[in-house]
């Protein structure tokens, strides 16, 4: 097995014509990188991708799902099969500059991070529901994370293997695993830096959908944070509670003839529950930790 020192890992899921036009424009730049491995995953296209592709291209390999697996799936079985330690990955829309990518990948180390991120740099007047919803998911995610977050779900990103492998399973199968693994990076206390990535507008219609994704991406966000920081999740709900039944008991106390002492014990009881359930399932994550 020739091992490589760099991979860059393609997902494609696109129309024949649009991964046409993707690799034309990067045969030749595989050409000139003999030293990286690209990996291209073809994740249950209607078409056959090695009939487009050079076949002289020694340094790149085609995975096949059999069916329609996911971003997130084919991904994880790119960074998998890729011979190397040090990985990028990139969307095959044409949204990306691909030579920008090989160079950031390859001047890694000298940024001394765990996750490069591509923060995109929008080269079209986006639609104005999207730009809402990545601003307000890039900010949410900030304030609950504690972290500032410049852009939570770029395709364009380059990473260590072995840490990309230590929460593979927490990453979703689905688009979101660009999404997981920024918050999963932060949750382990571990270095992102940011590089502006122009992005161009996309070949065909967007996966993203402006109804549905908003809350999944809230879903992921309280997901990971309750996986990486239970008592905190738990904790700030009991305190809540807490707070809430002393300021009943207090207004019924001044403003009611009957004071609401069963509301009260329930509130706060009800905290305290919260509380420990927090302390149970921190006690649970540091005992995993320590058999990883």
């Amino acid at each position: 097995m020739v091992e490589f020192k760099y991979s860059v890992v393609i997902p494609v899921y696109e129309k024949q014509e649009n991964f046409e036009t993707f690799y034309n424009s990067i045969d030749k730049i595989l050409v000139n990188h003999s030293d990286v491995n690209f990996v291209i995953i073809d994740d249950g296209n209607s078409y056959d991708l090695n009939k487009i592709i050079n076949k002289n291209t020694k340094n790149l390999s085609v995975i096949n799902n059999s069916t329609n697996l996911g971003y997130g799936a084919s991904i994880k079985k790119g960074v998998e099969y890729s011979k190397s330690q040090i990985i990028g990955i990139i969307d095959s829309d044409n949204t990306y500059d691909f030579e920008h990518l090989i160079k950031l990948l390859k001047k890694y180390e000298e940024f001394n991070c765990d996750l490069l991120i591509g923060k995109r740099v929008f080269k079209f007047k986006d639609n104005f529901f999207k730009v809402f919803f990545r601003k307000i998911i890039n900010k949410l995610s900030s304030k609950i994370f504690n972290n500032e977050i410049k852009d939570i779900n770029s395709g364009f990103r380059v990473f260590c293997k072995k840490d990309f492998e230590k929460d593979k399973d927490i990453y979703s199968d689905k688009f979101s695993l660009s999404s997981t693994q920024t918050l999963c990076t932060i949750s382990r206390n571990k270095l992102i830096k940011y590089v502006d990535t122009n992005y161009m507008k996309r070949n065909g219609d967007s996966k993203i959908n402006i109804l549905k994704d908003p809350f999944r991406f809230l879903y992921l966000i309280f997901k990971i944070f309750l996986i990486f920081s239970p008592m905190k999740f738990f904790g700030k709900i009991g305190i809540f509670f807490i707070i809430i039944s002393f300021i009943i008991l207090f207004l019924s106390i001044i403003f009611l003839e009957n004071i609401l002492d069963l509301t009260f014990l329930i509130l706060f009881i009800s905290g305290i529950n919260f509380i420990f359930f927090g302390l149970i399932a921190e006690i649970i994550k540091i005992n995993g930790n320590k058999n990883i």
